[in-house]
């Protein structure tokens, strides 16, 4: 029954990413409003920092105010990956909602780059895959849950490919997770992100984005008390395919 309900959740979590790229580009492709390239190639002409990031801003959500009025972007963001490197084989199902706080402009001289503020809420379903060691000691783990709360910065750069725009965000926050694993930490570790993928319009004010993120969860032995299973603290790191709603409200 445990198999069934991952195999399941596995599936979900690969249709949900497949269908959300797939919609995109079923919608994308019947509309008729002006080409993302030409949209922003027209940028390239702004004459000062206020107009380029009004301007990006307005090409980016054309129905949103000027970029002097407060944003309430909201992203909610599903991902599933599996860990690399570590004692213990896990996958991790992922949501995220996370709201972007502030947006400002930077490195002017590689175009009208955008930086925003995101405070990010996450959980995630973990897949535990029982290995050679943990049968030998017969280690009883089992799957487990993970929240965490990162603020991390979110970067859209200048280009165009494919239709879409790249983008880039990092993060560090704290998580808890509820099975500590073999040479995972503990329950509450730091928790670092980095992502790339590209994003694209497929509303006036909504866009979808792709791309690939890898974390880390680890303790950095800064607490805890270490024994025979948690005594080098490896922490987790994994890589997850992830695709993002973006929302301004």
């Amino acid at each position: 029954m445990e198999f069934a309900n991952r195999s399941w959740l596995r599936v979900l979590c690969l249709v949900a990413l497949y269908c959300l790229a797939a919609g995109s580009s079923a919608y994308c492709g019947t509309q008729t409003s002006e080409p993302q390239e030409k949209r922003y190639a027209s940028l390239q002409s702004s004459n000062s920092p206020q107009e380029s990031l009004s301007g990006f801003s307005t090409a980016l959500f054309p129905t949103v105010p000027a970029s002097d009025q407060k944003w309430s972007d909201y992203l909610v963001k599903v991902a599933y990956g599996r860990t690399f490197g570590t004692s213990t084989n896990l996958d991790y199902a992922t949501l995220e909602v996370s709201k972007s706080v502030s947006r400002s402009r930077l490195l002017e001289s590689l175009g009208p780059t955008v930086a925003e503020l995101h405070f990010a809420m996450m959980a995630s379903y973990v897949m535990y895959y029982e290995g050679t060691v943990e049968k030998v000691k017969k280690l009883d783990f089992s799957d487990g849950y993970e929240v965490a709360w990162v603020p991390k910065g979110r970067f859209i750069f200048p280009g165009v490919f494919f239709g879409m725009i790249p983008y880039g965000e990092c993060g560090m926050g704290i998580s808890y997770v509820s099975e500590t694993y073999r040479n995972s930490g503990s329950r509450f570790n730091w928790s670092l992100l980095g992502g790339l993928g590209l994003e694209r319009r497929i509303t006036n004010r909504s866009q979808l984005a792709l791309g690939i993120q890898w974390r880390h969860l680890s303790n950095g032995n800064m607490w805890g008390v270490g024994d025979e299973l948690h005594n080098s603290n490896s922490g987790t790191d994994m890589v997850q395919a992830i695709a993002t709603f973006v929302q301004p409200f």
